[in-house]
């Protein structure tokens, strides 16, 4: 310690660096799907706001139960760009996708 210069706990480093990788990442959750929603539903509505990602790594996931294959109701959208998916979450969240009013926001990195 400096001259009673404080230094960050570890608990306020952990706290500001989720803040900032919550708030600058390229994965959106999205929330209150429909259970008939699948994942080409999912894409074809979030690409109109941007690139979503191709590759090796499934850029669109809805979230099934393993043992009935049935929907949860949540999924990921990962896009190519930061600014695509924070445009994204800004004109989808809480709008209407097959009937239900979606909520949209950063998917954790951890």
């Amino acid at each position: 310690m400096f001259l009673g210069a404080r230094v960050p706990s570890k608990v306020a480093l952990l706290s500001a660096r989720r803040l900032f990788a919550r708030d600058s990442s390229n994965k959106l959750f999205v929330g209150g799907l429909s259970y008939d929603t699948n994942e080409t539903i999912l894409r074809d509505a979030f690409s109109t706001h941007g690139v979503v990602t191709q590759g090796l790594f499934m850029p669109v996931k809805v979230i099934c139960d393993r043992r009935s294959g049935k929907s949860k109701g949540f999924g990921f959208v990962q896009f190519s760009q930061e600014s695509e998916a924070a445009t994204a979450l800004q004109k989808m969240d809480q709008q209407l996708l097959e009937g239900r009013n979606i909520r949209v926001c950063y998917a954790n990195k951890e």
